[in-house]
């Protein structure tokens, strides 16, 4: 038994076919089925029924597969971690986070991290906060960044710690008439049209049904969070965001809110127990140092 015919067995269990696995793993359809009679032999069982033109697993077939893709499994991720040890400030850390994280948080930790280690790749991806927790239990992802921890449980294997506290503002047109306000009541935007995410969207993005107790009336519903301030500066309407730098206080004026409407947290999580690169945990413990 060897590597390549478990390699053979995934193709041929993904594909149904001898002839489409023989071409996704760049060998002959001969060759392949070869290593696969031999594998029988071995092992003594049929792994492969025929059901037509295509091939299905034999329950042995399922119960083998199991244990060759832990296998396959195990054996990449040892070439990582080898690769890892002879190039540890040179790999790829792969991160998930969902929009609203990504507009406002991720671009300032990557481009800090990325001075002090310029050979650092990043693999990014937009998800929602359940895609998120599934990607780190599967070790699809070494980090995720979300803002709702309500699943959290379900996935005793991650560690969630929260990495950064963002106050609620308002942002106005510069033209505004409460423009040069400094702080401003909820109870006196009644009239004001605003603009908000739109809830059809996976992401649980900033409402304003989570601060008013009013009915408003909507201009825009932007499912990117990077549209807002653009919205907003063009006259669209108003809304509430996390103040962060990226918000452009030339077209726009920021203003407090009296009342307390809490904070935007932001959380990471990881797959505990489990191998992370250097570079990864490198970029985790900065992060973790930069808690405010």
């Amino acid at each position: 038994m060897n590597l390549q015919q478990l390699e053979y067995l995934k193709k041929i269990a993904e594909t149904e076919n001898f002839t489409t696995a023989a071409s996704a793993a760049s060998v002959t359809q001969p060759a392949l089925s070869k290593a696969i009679s031999k594998l029988e032999e071995e092992l003594n069982v049929p792994l492969f029924e025929r059901n037509g033109r295509n091939v299905t697993l034999t329950p042995f077939g399922e119960v083998f597969l199991r244990h060759a893709e832990i296998a396959l499994s195990e054996i990449e991720k040892g070439i990582i971690e080898i690769q890892d040890m002879l190039h540890p400030d040179n790999s790829t850390i792969s991160i998930a986070f969902t929009f609203c994280i990504g507009a406002y948080f991720i671009p300032f930790i990557i481009s800090d991290f990325s001075n002090n280690f310029p050979n650092t790749k990043f693999q990014f991806n937009n998800q929602s906060n359940s895609e998120i927790l599934r990607d780190l239990k599967n070790g699809k992802i070494h980090l995720g960044f979300y803002d709702d921890v309500s699943e959290a449980h379900n996935f005793p294997e991650i560690e969630s710690i929260a990495v950064k506290k963002q106050e609620y503002v308002l942002i106005v047109p510069k033209k505004h008439p409460i423009a040069n306000e400094t702080e401003v009541s909820l109870k006196d935007l009644k009239g004001e049209t605003f603009i908000v995410f739109n809830e059809g969207n996976k992401d649980k993005m900033l409402s304003y049904k989570e601060f008013l107790d009013y009915t408003t009336q909507i201009s825009v519903e932007p499912n990117q969070a990077n549209m807002l301030s653009g919205l907003v500066a063009a006259g669209a309407g108003i809304t509430i965001v996390p103040n962060t730098p990226l918000i452009n206080t030339n077209a726009l004026s920021v203003i407090k809110i009296k009342e307390d409407i809490g904070y935007k947290t932001i959380y990471m999580g990881w797959l505990k127990n489990s191998y992370m690169s250097t570079i990864a945990k490198k970029f985790k413990d900065y992060i973790i140092s930069s808690i405010s």
